[in-house]
């Protein structure tokens, strides 16, 4: 695709507003010791490791594209976190361009829209400076959207090509895009039997999609088979449902506190534990993590799908409302309890709580001015996909919206503003489009 001139300047300028809104945030809200703690030492570790361990030799919980994505940095630029920074914020506002030329291909006109909403996005210029995978996993994201909404433009085999590439490479950096490889496929048939493609074309397109996930996932397959006789990708299912899923299901639904929850899941795995007779020091990693992952079934079928759906949903609206200035580094140093620690049952008790612990006016203010931010924009998303409903072809706006219930349903009842940040470039083509057609001439 060829883009005239002026598209080329005005990219230019949404990368450098990007570019000097994501520096400025860095700068004067990012403290050295604030890239060190939590999940970012464990990704600073596996880097240190890479170059021993290999890309096949990085912890079966993680995948291996994020550590050898800072490795490589370590190995062009020095071993500062400073380098990765600075080139994930180049990473992030070249998404932000990626967004307008998006909003511009689709909609033949919002390129300014989506490109500034994109820039000034709290939740990627916060992300942005943070050593998560979530910044350059965006970035793979929003190439892949790209692409796809390009395929069902035009129907061409090489955007198709390039957005299973892209998906693909996202997910050698989280694993949380794994299950859209299969959607994508199943998708994909479908609308080529509605479109009334031939068997051998619609069988082609398949093994063009498998083939090239295949290349860039099947070492990793290959390992875990090889050496843990597992089928899985990563080996953290078990983990992250029983030590976070169940606990925030129990909450969510309303039968207790999330600490009450994680009770739960210990004495259920240490009943389980003695009922075999067994000791999760003589399993290896996918073992255990099999074995977590059953517990966990069960429990959560012991809840009831009412349940379950509760949780899922009250889930789903905090992450889609909650302020994306809440993950804010300046803001966590403020004063504050822990959201997860508050107790209460059910999502109405558990912010009450919360901000009656909230001793803080600073933090609460900033807290609530985010809130109605975030809330407002929403909106402008939510009647912005309304409006595609009604005047857009169905097969993009269908996309659109199973890629937000997807990483929905995945997320479930796990609370983080981050865990938003895959929807933020679709809720921006929503709202893009909403202001359209608010700004259209009558």
């Amino acid at each position: 695709m060829r883009w005239p001139k002026k598209i080329i300047r005005d990219s230019l300028t949404v990368f450098l507003l990007a570019l000097f809104i994501r520096t400025i945030y860095s700068i004067f809200f990012v403290e050295s010791e604030y890239l060190s703690t939590e999940d970012q030492a464990h990704y600073i570790q596996l880097a240190n490791f890479f170059s021993t361990t290999g890309f096949l030799g990085v912890d079966t919980s993680r995948m291996p594209g994020y550590p050898l994505f800072i490795s490589s940095i370590y190995t062009v630029f020095g071993e500062s976190l400073w380098n990765v920074i600075s080139i994930q914020i180049l990473l992030d506002s070249a998404s932000c361009v990626v967004m307008a030329l998006m909003a511009q291909s689709i909609f033949s006109k919002g390129f300014w829209t989506a490109g500034i909403l994109s820039a000034i996005n709290l939740n990627m210029i916060i992300l942005s400076a943070s050593l998560l995978t979530d910044t350059l996993f965006l970035f793979l994201f929003i190439l892949f959207l790209f692409f796809l909404l390009q395929y069902l433009k035009n129907e061409n085999i090489k955007p198709l090509f390039l957005s299973v590439l892209f998906i693909s490479l996202a997910t050698l950096v989280r694993s949380s895009s794994y299950y859209l490889l299969p959607v994508l496929l199943i998708g994909l048939v479908i609308w080529r039997f509605w479109r009334r493609d031939t068997i051998f074309r619609v069988v082609t397109l398949l093994v063009l999609c498998i083939a090239v996930a295949g290349i860039l996932l099947g070492s990793i397959y290959q390992r875990n088979y090889q050496y843990y006789k597992s089928t899985e990708l990563t080996s953290l299912t078990g983990d992250h449902l029983l030590s976070w899923v169940v606990p925030a299901t129990y909450q969510y639904s309303g039968k207790g506190s999330y600490q009450e929850g994680k009770k739960l899941t210990k004495e259920r795995l240490s009943l389980a534990l003695q009922r075999d007779s067994l000791s999760l020091a003589l399993l290896n990693s996918f073992e255990k993590s099999s074995y977590k992952a059953d517990i966990s079934k069960e429990i959560l079928l012991e809840f009831g799908f009412i349940s379950i759906l509760k949780a899922w949903v009250t889930g789903s609206v905090i992450n889609i409302l909650a302020p994306s200035v809440a993950f804010s580094p300046a803001l966590r140093s403020l004063k504050h309890p822990s959201f997860y620690k508050t107790k209460g049952r059910g999502i109405v008790e558990k912010i009450f709580n919360y901000i009656k612990n909230s001793s803080g006016l600073l933090y609460l203010s900033i807290l609530a001015a985010g809130t109605i931010i975030s809330v407002v924009f929403t909106m402008l998303a939510l009647v912005g996909a309304f409006k595609m409903t009604l005047e857009f072809p169905p097969v993009t706006v269908i996309t659109l919206l199973i890629l937000v219930g997807y990483f929905l349903a995945i997320t479930g009842p796990i609370i983080g503003v981050k865990y938003r940040l895959p929807i933020e470039p679709i809720l921006i083509l929503f709202a893009t489009y909403f202001l359209n057609a608010v700004g259209k001439k009558p």
